[in-house]
C-alpha cells in the first residue's frame, strides 16, 4: 500500500480495500468438507493461499519447518512458488503425500523410510532417528523425547475413552531395530506394568515368530474400550506397516492437540 507501507496487501485483491489484522471472512473447514484430510491441525487451503500470497511472490521458495498435513506447500504449489515442508512425523509425510498425488504432483522425500531395506539402514545407521520414524507411524503415539534413560519407553499415547476396568489410558510403545530377544521383549511388559499402562506395543523390524513371545504377551489378556477388545501388549512390526497392517488400538487422542484421530490416519 503505498499511503502505508506498513499495510501489505495481498496479491490479487483490491487496494482500495486492504485487508486488516483480523480475517473473518474465512471458515474452519466444515467436517464434511472434501478438503478435510483428517490431520487434526488441518487449516484451510484459503488462509494459507492469502498468507503465502501476501508474503511472496511466484518463483520465490517458501519453507514450511513444521509442515504438518502440507497445507502450506499446496498453496505455495498452487501460487507457483517453489517449496519445502520439514515435518518430524511419518504420518504427515504419509498425509502429503496422498494429498498431492491426485493433482500429480511428485514430492521428493528425505529421511523417511519408503520400504523395509531403508527402514532396516536408518536402523543401523542413526537409531534413534529410526525409533522417532517408528513411533510415529503409530497415529496418536508420540516419540521420548529424552535420548537416554528412557526407562524402556520409546513412545507414549494415551487412549480417548477410559478402558473398562482400568485407570491408566497410557499406551506405551517399545522400538527395536536390531534382532528380537526374548528378554527385552519380557521387560517391556515389565515397563506395562510398573507404568500402569492400559496398552502396549512392541515395535520390530521384522515380523515376531517366537511363539513363547507371542504366548507371553496373549498372556496379559485383552482391555475393553468402548466396542472394543484390544490386546493389552502387541507385537507389531515395520514388515506389517509396510504391507497395511497396523497394530490393534481404539481412538487415541492426538497428542497435540487432545483430539481424536480420525481412522482414516491409518490409511
Amino acid at each position: 500500500d503505498p499511503d502505508n507501507p506498513t499495510r501489505v496487501i495481498p496479491v490479487g485483491e483490491s487496494a482500495q480495500e486492504p485487508r486488516h489484522d483480523v480475517w473473518s471472512d474465512i471458515g474452519i473447514i466444515a467436517g464434511n468438507s472434501r478438503e478435510r484430510v483428517g490431520y487434526p491441525t488441518q487449516k484451510p487451503l484459503a488462509l494459507l493461499k492469502r498468507i503465502v500470497a501476501a508474503s511472496s511472490n511466484p518463483g520465490d521458495l517458501v519453507l514450511d519447518p513444521f509442515c504438518g498435513c502440507g497445507t502450506a506447500v499446496v498453496a505455495a504449489h498452487n501460487l507457483g512458488r517453489r517449496w519445502i515442508g520439514i515435518d518430524i512425523s511419518a504420518t504427515a509425510m504419509d498425509i502429503i503425500q496422498r494429498r498431492m498425488k491426485p493433482a500429480g504432483i511428485v514430492a521428493e522425500t528425505y529421511g523417511i523410510p519408503r520400504d523395509l531395506p531403508s527402514a532396516r539402514r536408518l536402523a543401523g545407521e542413526r537409531p534413534h532417528d529410526f525409533e522417532a520414524w517408528a513411533v510415529s507411524a503409530v497415529p496418536g503415539l508420540a516419540p521420548n523425547e529424552r535420548r537416554g534413560g528412557d526407562g524402556g519407553i520409546d513412545g507414549r499415547g494415551r487412549m480417548l475413552d477410559a478402558p473398562a476396568g482400568r485407570r491408566s489410558r497410557l499406551v506405551l510403545a517399545q522400538v527395536k531395530g536390531g534382532r528380537f530377544v526374548l528378554d527385552q521383549f519380557r521387560a517391556f511388559l515389565r515397563v506395562l506394568d510398573r507404568e500402569d499402562a492400559a496398552l502396549g506395543v512392541y515395535v520390530t523390524l521384522d515380523p515376531v515368530t517366537s511363539p513363547s513371545a507371542r504366548r507371553e504377551a496373549a498372556g496379559l489378556g485383552e482391555v475393553a474400550a468402548g466396542a472394543g477388545r484390544y490386546p493389552r501388549a502387541q507385537l507389531w512390526s515395520i514388515a506389517d506397516h509396510f504391507e497395511g497392517r497396523h497394530p490393534s488400538l481404539p481412538t487415541l487422542a492426538d497428542p497435540d492437540t487432545g483430539r481424536p484421530i480420525a481412522p482414516s490416519l491409518f490409511g
